[in-house]
């Protein structure tokens, strides 16, 4: 399912989709001791049911004119007249217009250039956030697409619901636990397994649960809590590199949360954009969207997958 974008948002859409850049590549991200890494069954791979994704809107061509959506959308998201269904159109075509800029680095002196100053820092950080993960080191596209089912977000105020309970008890800011979340399962959109068995819509290794955590690994209540208490122990809040790392050792996780991080601390309704965030997925034919209702027991060659699903990088 991709949502159609508010009309007021209609207008600003040009020709053209750009490449993948924050594409989840190596599964669920693996959290408390895991590695990225695909997830992984033993049974027969089926023929791949993906979704197609025909009426995805597509962002501008050219640096100075994306930038000038990109102002638009980041606006309309902090603007607290903007009813919630509007938010969450934009945020979906806010994640579609940093994957094109992140594709280009050639475009962003132009785009910096012509973004408007009360949004450049969101920009920014945005940016920033989807280039960590182009950075080395990093292994070869897959070769199938995942066992995986991707599921409906819970709603925004009962997420952070939970963020907010989990701040109270561990004294972790709230943005960094929706951080987390969104890039280990896009906030929950993913439900499947790394190599490693991280597990849940936190991503923990079940032998790092036991130890720190109670309750169900797979409940979003409980796993965010559960990631307060593990960054915690880990030096949270004092000092979060030190406990992100705990989380998971990779500088370049570390960058992408601090930065979204940063755009929701500097303005909460931040995360109404994050929340609708879609998951995609890069392999070696292209990057595939994977909607809601995409579920496979197997991982899928992509040479079987749905031509129509891929978003050529």
């Amino acid at each position: 399912m991709v949502r159609r974008l508010a009309p007021i948002l209609v207008a600003l859409l040009a020709a053209g989709c750009g490449g993948s850049s924050d594409d989840t590549n190596s599964g669920a991200a693996s959290s408390s001791g895991g590695t990225s890494t695909t997830a992984v069954r033993t049974t027969p791979a089926p023929t791949a049911t993906v979704p197609t994704t025909t009426t995805l809107p597509s962002p501008a061509d050219d640096p100075a004119a994306l930038a000038a959506q990109v102002t638009a959308v980041e606006r309309t998201l902090r603007d607290p007249a903007t009813p919630p269904e509007v938010a969450e159109s934009t945020g979906t075509f806010q994640q579609l217009a940093y994957r094109r800029l992140s594709a280009h680095p050639e475009w962003d002196a132009a785009f910096f250039a012509a973004i408007e100053p009360d949004v450049a820092a969101a920009a920014a950080n945005n940016v920033a956030a989807f280039r960590a993960f182009q950075r080395p080191p990093h292994g070869p596209p897959s070769d199938t697409l995942p066992a995986w089912r991707i599921v409906p977000p819970r709603p925004v105020d009962e997420l952070m619901g939970y963020y907010r309970e989990s701040e109270a008890a561990t004294g972790v800011p709230w943005y960094y636990l929706a951080a987390i979340h969104l890039v280990e399962t896009r906030i929950g959109r993913i439900d499947g397994l790394s190599t490693a068995g991280a597990q849940g819509p936190m991503q923990f290794l079940p032998s790092t649960w036991a130890e720190c955590c109670t309750g169900d690994i797979e409940n979003p209540r409980d796993a965010i809590i559960g990631a307060g208490v593990y960054l915690q122990r880990s030096g949270a809040p004092g000092d979060m590199d030190q406990a992100i790392l705990r989380y998971n050792r990779d500088t370049r996780y570390r960058d992408a949360i601090k930065a979204y991080a940063a755009n929701m601390a500097a303005d909460e309704r931040a995360y109404l954009g994050y929340h609708a965030w879609e998951v995609f997925y890069a392999s070696s034919a292209g990057s595939f969207h994977l909607p809601v209702g995409y579920e496979e027991p197997a991982p899928v060659p992509v040479a079987e997958a749905s031509t129509t699903a891929a978003l050529p990088g």
